[in-house]
């Protein structure tokens, strides 16, 4: 089994979010850091630390590397495919895409208003 059937990586315009990072071991970790430049960013990863780590609500660990070193995504995804790990670019931020006046559903006259 690759790495890639458990990790899933989504790379933002910012950062690389990769769920299921615990199926790498910290060799590998290390050599994919180098490869994709990363570095240390204070307030968004621990202290000498190039990535930062978080625990879902569903015991999954979670990794995500912040893009400091400019890189065309079509690089990091071979970057992400040499260790076997599946990816994919997304699409919008996430904040943005929130509902606003101008994105709900219009509402018809004939629809009850509840």
């Amino acid at each position: 089994m690759g790495l890639g059937d458990a990790m899933h990586a989504t790379v933002w315009p910012n950062r690389i979010d990769i769920l299921g990072a615990s199926a790498a071991g910290r060799e590998v970790w290390e050599h994919l850091l180098d490869d994709l430049k990363a570095e240390h960013v204070p307030a968004l990863t621990p202290t000498g630390k190039r990535m930062s780590l978080a625990l879902s609500p569903n015991g999954r660990l979670d990794a995500f590397i912040y893009r400091t070193t400019a890189m065309p995504d079509t690089k990091v995804l071979r970057i992400l495919g040499k260790y076997g790990i599946q990816a994919s670019i997304g699409s919008e931020d996430v904040a943005s895409v929130a509902p606003t006046r101008h994105r709900l559903p219009e509402e018809s006259e004939d629809e009850p208003r509840g």
